[in-house]
């Protein structure tokens, strides 16, 4: 069977006015009705809403949205699935790393079905997706970070705004005789330490072959480490936690942290809950690493995934696809508060901005939009976990807490990591080599 999407298609790509693609049975025979797919998520607000939009906008593809009850259910229930070989779903909202899926055999590849369609997609989701230079799932955006600083506090300090991690703790310096703290660094979340790396190029995973090569102690993690270390033996962050939300937010809105590295998803929460800062918060591109040869802006995600044995790939990216042109990105708009998820894996998301900026919360709402596009184009989008994510990172987490209290070192937590995953894919049967 082959399936026409030029109707729909050139909206997402102009130069593919006439753009067909393949269905997964490779027939060259006409159309012989609908192909028909189930799509598993856990987005109770405009999931099955965006499903029925998209089968209202063609009639060569049917597609069923299942609603999940959350992550953990979703996972359970692809399991179970699988292993039985029955009722499986041709789309899986992803709930872990992806090479978990494709080593698990969970993901198949499906780089023909995603090839003809690059153009829809920004580089960062495109990387997300690939495994091993092909692509095992489907182009997802990934939130590129940025950071925002109390714009009053460092005009108070007299202080500049760092543009490169080595800045950023010569600012810390000139912050705290001021009795201000650069950013916070809540003891358990190393999302820091992973973002850091990520930017300066580390690989802590690499598939060699039939084995994975494990690298927690590369040249870029240890230049993350090193800035991380001299913030924490300088005394230059706060360390409040997540855990308590609203203390947490009251420190940030004292005026006495300077900045912090975000997300657009974050900004709501953040303009409901600093109310004595609000209006005083800019934002800024991400610090670089000097010398870097690029700016780049950290940023992963977890792909959803065409599952072995579903038999309609390309109809599976029929969707994939729609849902980033802008009909369907409008269908995703929340009935009830007209908001709209950014449009992360396009690429220029910058006509959607605008709705993703709460008011009150900037000095400059303009300038913040074109931060937040330009962390979209920078984004780097892959960052490999390996295949044993759900194990190792509860270690990290417990090692970066030491660090962060001064127990240990980064570099000494870094190497308690690296340690536990070769033990974990010991035991697990798992073939791999340390670098």
């Amino acid at each position: 069977m082959r399936i026409n999407r030029t109707r729909w298609v050139s909206a997402v790509i102009a130069a593919a006015a006439a753009l067909s693609l393949a269905a997964c049975s490779g027939a060259e025979s006409k159309p012989q009705g609908l192909v028909s797919v189930e799509i598993w998520g856990w987005d109770a607000e405009v999931g099955k809403q965006m499903v029925d939009a998209f089968n209202a906008s063609q009639d060569e593809v049917k597609a069923t949205y299942v609603l999940q009850a959350d992550n953990v259910a979703t996972q359970t229930n692809f399991r179970n699935a699988f292993e039985a070989r029955q009722q499986l779903p041709c789309l899986v909202q992803g709930f872990g790393p992806l090479t978990t899926a494709v080593v698990n055999g969970w993901a198949q590849d499906i780089t023909d079905a995603v090839t003809p369609l690059k153009d829809v997609f920004s580089d960062g989701a495109l990387a997300s997706a690939k495994v091993n230079d092909r692509y095992y799932g489907t182009p997802t955006g990934s939130d590129g970070q940025f950071l925002i600083y109390n714009k009053a506090t460092f005009d108070a300090a007299g202080v500049s705004v760092p543009t490169t991690w080595e800045e950023f703790v010569e600012t810390g310096h000139m912050l705290k005789v001021k009795g201000i703290d650069v950013t916070n660094l809540a003891g358990e979340d190393p999302t820091t330490l992973i973002n850091l790396s990520q930017m300066a190029g580390a690989e802590w995973f690499a598939i060699d072959g039939d084995r994975w090569v494990v690298n927690f102690r590369d040249e870029g993690t240890l230049k993350a480490a090193n800035i991380i270390q001299q913030l924490i033996n300088d005394d230059l962050v706060s360390n409040q936690t997540y855990q308590d939300r609203p203390a947490l937010y009251a420190y940030f809105d004292s005026g006495k942290m300077a900045s912090t590295p975000t997300q657009w998803w974050s900004l709501t929460g953040l303009k409901t809950n600093l109310t004595a800062s609000a209006g005083d918060w800019a934002a800024t591109s991400i610090p670089q690493f000097a010398g870097a040869s690029k700016p780049v802006a950290p940023g992963r995600t977890q792909p959803s995934f065409v599952p072995v044995g579903c038999e309609h790939p390309d109809a599976v990216l029929a969707y994939v696809a729609w849902a980033a042109s802008p009909e369907g990105i409008k269908a995703g708009r929340n009935k009830e508060t007209g908001a709209v998820s950014f449009p992360t894996q396009i690429s220029d998301p910058s006509p959607y901005v605008k709705d993703i900026i709460p008011d009150g919360l900037f000095v400059d709402n303009a300038q913040a939009g074109n931060v937040i596009v330009e962390a979209q184009a920078r984004v780097i989008g892959k960052f490999e976990l390996g295949p044993n994510y759900d194990a190792w990172f509860p270690e990290m987490q417990d090692q970066w807490g030491k660090a962060v209290a001064r127990e240990i070192t980064v570099e000494q937590a870094l190497r308690a990591v690296q340690d536990f995953v070769i033990a974990d894919l010991d035991a697990k049967g798992i073939a791999h080599k340390a670098s």
